[in-house]
Formats: C-alpha cells, structure tokens, sequence
C-alpha cells in the first residue's frame, strides 16, 4: 500500500447530531428546530419516524402554513415501523436523500438498539434459537452460554451501519430516548472496615450503543425539567465550537441550527462520491447478511453482480479482491457450520 501524506486541511462535514432526552425533554421540537436552520432557503427537512406517526404533531394543519415560532415545520414524513434492524434505518435515510432531503431527523434511533427487531432482540433471539434442541425445547441454562457469542452478528451490523453513516453527506439528526441509570457500588466504612452497596445516581443516559453518542460530530442529552436545553452535567460531545453554539442551559433556536450549518461547511469541499467504492461495500454488505450457501449463490450468481465484479476485474482490481474475500469468508463460515452439525449429531 502506499501512503499519501499532504498538509492537512479542513474539509466540509455531513452534520451526525445526536440529541437524547427522556418524555417531555423536547428532543424531537429541539432536532426540527436545528434542521430548520441547518436546511436554509433552499434545503428540505425529511422525518423518519419510529414513533407511530408523533412528529406528525408538528406539521401544520391541512391548508395551513408552516410557522416554526408556533411549532409547526414543513417536512417530508416516512413512517418507519419494525423490525428496526441496522440495514433498514440505512435503507430510510436513502430514501430520504432520493426523496430530496437535506437534512434528515431520525426519530428515534434508540428503537435501532433496543427495538422490536433492533440489536439486542437478534441477540436474544439468537441465543434463544441456539439454545433450542431438536425437538423444540429451549434449555434455559445454554440461553446465558449462547448470550455473549449472540452479540457477534448484531454488532457487525451496527457497526456496518455506522460505517455508511460516517459516509453520508445528508446532514442527520438523531433523536434517541434516554432513561435514568444508577449503579450499585461498594463503599468501606473507614471505622468499621465494613463494606456496603452503596447506590450511585448516573442521571439520564441515552439508549443506543455505548459508543454511539461519542461518533456523532456532536450530541447532547436534555433533561425534562428543562426541556429544549442541552445539559452539560448529562453525557454530551461538544468540542470548543460546539460549546459556543449550544452554552448550557440555553434554549435550542433556528439561528443555532444556522450557526451549526455553517461550521459543518466550513472547510474544503469533500472529494466526489466513489460509486464504485460504495457499491462494491453494499455488495460486500449482502454477501455477509447472506443466511446460508444458497443465498449466497443468488447473491453472486445473479447477473448483475456477475456484470459488476467483471467492472471491478477490469477497473478497480483492488475492490475485486475486497468482494472475492467476502465470497469467501462467507463459504468459510458455512464450511464451518456444517462441521460443527457434523459433530454435534
């Protein structure tokens, strides 16, 4: 491989914006406030919604107009019911761009992680199933055995998601449920030498992966008793800049989504899309989502593909190996799997 060294230089940023907040601490009115300053004259606001049609309480009435000082927002809406796995919230946001957004609200992003369908229920449901001998009955005892190797799917789908995420240039703003944490510690009595569970408040913590908030550009967590403020007593990532857009305890405006706007274009253009590159990663994509070798040779045998992995033969020799492995780390886990019936039979 050879490296490319050259002075570093800002470049422009698709805004990832993470707001977090229990019921009632205005993440969802706080994110279509930024997305209407961060949208401009000519941009357009796109709502993906998880929550059964609730940002619809913010569009105006039929035949009225939109007016943001009363509340009311000009958006697209796309109603996005379960399953809430990985791959489908990246399938959203892309029908979002193809509709026209600029700027995207996803309401909410928690459902991702702890939805019906989302990262933790494939895991669960992935220990339940192996867990479950042949004639139906899960063994309760192999259900905890099998959690931690559970987990291995569903994150390499998050991660694949963040992955695409990092690489959008529509700008998105995640809304995410946030609920009250606490943390049992032991503490020693100095004169007794006595020690005892001491409970610890952790505040409000967003509902996501640990390190999801900590991807973002910037993200903030609000509290209910002072809805529509970022908090900073509460997890946040707002490095210098951020701190001067969003003080804590000032109320979120459209003039901060401008301000927000501007940061984000502050900088060099970004280099054009790699076509080939993003689709030889969505190739890449279904070929390790494929469920068995069957699968996987529809995937590869169908023509599309076929006429694709001959561009990337002819063109970009470098993303033909990158699927060719994927081919075959995919055949190599099936190989496995079989042996591993083999055995236990």
């Amino acid at each position: 491989m050879t490296f490319t060294i050259r002075p570093a230089v800002r470049s422009k940023i698709g805004l990832l914006f993470g707001i977090a907040g229990a019921s009632g601490s205005g993440k969802t009115f706080s994110a279509l406030t930024l997305a209407e300053g961060i949208k401009g004259k000519d941009g357009k606001i796109a709502v993906i919604d998880t929550e059964a049609g609730r940002a619809l309480h913010y569009a105006p009435k039929p035949g009225d107009k939109a007016n943001p000082a009363k509340g009311t927002f000009d958006f697209l809406h796309l109603d996005f019911p379960a399953p809430f796995t990985p791959s489908r919230y990246v399938e959203a946001i892309k029908a979002a761009e193809d509709a026209g957004a600029t700027v995207i609200v996803i309401d909410s992003m928690s459902h991702e992680w702890d939805g019906e369908g989302g990262c933790s229920d494939m895991a669960e449901q992935a220990a339940i199933a192996a867990a479950t001998d042949r004639n139906g009955v899960v063994q309760a005892w192999k259900v905890d055995a099998m959690t931690a190797p559970s987990w291995k799917k569903p994150k390499q789908l998050h991660k694949r998601m963040m992955a695409k995420l990092i690489q959008t240039r529509t700008h998105l703003i995640f809304c995410l449920r946030a609920q009250e944490k606490i943390k049992f510690e032991k503490v020693r009595n100095e004169q007794t030498g006595k020690e005892r569970n001491e409970i610890r408040q952790l505040g409000f913590m967003p509902i996501c992966e640990k390190s999801f908030m900590f991807e973002l550009s910037g993200s903030m967590t609000m509290h209910p008793e002072t809805p529509g403020q970022p908090r900073y007593d509460l997890q946040r990532k707002l490095n210098h800049d951020l701190q001067q857009i969003f003080p804590h305890g000032e109320q979120i405006t459209i003039e901060k989504g401008e301000r927000l706007r501007s940061w984000a274009d502050t900088g060099e253009d970004r280099p054009p899309v790699d076509q080939d590159a993003e689709d030889a990663a969505g190739l890449i994509g279904y070929i390790q989502d494929a469920h068995n070798e069957e699968r996987l040779q529809t995937i590869t045998g169908s023509p599309k593909t076929v006429r694709f992995r001959n561009h990337l033969s002819e063109n970009r020799p470098d993303l033909a190996d990158r699927v060719t492995d994927a081919v075959n780390e995919a055949l190599a886990i099936f190989n496995q799997e079989v042996a591993d019936e083999g055995e236990a039979a």
